[in-house]
């Protein structure tokens, strides 16, 4: 197998541009091929005893100031947050070279999900973050389930809700089942009657007003 090159910056930046204006095939074409040549992973490194983050060319994401760095990613246009560990408590740091926390070392654990997501575990409650560290669902759910197509359900006091994740909405949880079905809408019972979640985040019996997720935007 072929070893991968390294780019430079100058062509570290070109990449991230033509991923943000890509449109054709052929943009893409290109996008898979330089992809095919170069590696594009972001890197853990260590200095002096701690953990932090490089791009692919080697510049520096999150300074090395962390006991742990749990994941690392394909360097694309819009880097996700990455979990941290300082002093046995986990935050999420941002990847822009300055240091940027996004939330404090306030959680037991940090698990990565295939949306760009990240639940968050505090004192056995979990929680949903997006990939840029926003909280859509606070860390004070019995259980949060991993995101589909940018639907979230939760489960809290016997009870469910959801979280339209990219559009901003979750709700309390007031449902007595909340299920996501294959085609990415959102099938409630709520006072025993069957439903389902309009675009407003609101109960409805009409399914053809249901609500169709929305897929990954990294």
């Amino acid at each position: 197998m072929t070893e991968k090159k390294i780019p430079t910056v100058e062509q570290l930046n070109d990449f991230r541009q033509q991923v943000k204006t890509a449109v054709t095939s052929s943009d893409y074409d290109k996008l898979n091929a330089f992809i095919e040549e170069y590696d594009l992973y972001t890197k853990v490194f260590e200095e002096n005893g701690k953990m932090g983050v490089k791009d692919a060319a080697g510049q520096i994401l999150v300074p090395a100031e962390f006991d742990e760095v749990c994941y690392t990613f394909m360097d694309h246009c819009k880097p996700l947050a990455v979990p941290v560990l300082k002093d046995g408590k986990f935050a999420l740091a941002a990847q822009d070279g300055k240091g940027t926390m996004l939330s404090g070392f306030e959680f037991d654990e940090i698990h990565y999900t295939p949306e760009c997501c990240y639940i968050l575990v505090r004192d056995g409650k979990k929680g949903l973050a997006m990939s840029n560290g926003s909280v859509v669902i606070p860390a004070q759910m019995d259980q949060v389930y991993t995101p589909f197509n940018g639907l979230a359900s939760f489960e809290k006091d016997g009870k469910s809700g959801f979280s339209m994740v990219y559009e901003g909405i979750t709700t309390e949880a007031v449902y007595e089942d909340c299920e996501i079905e294959c085609d990415a809408y959102l099938e409630v019972v709520k006072d025993g009657v069957k439903g389902f979640i309009d675009s407003n985040g609101e109960f409805t019996t009409d399914e053809d007003e249901a609500h169709f997720g929305s897929f990954c935007d990294y």
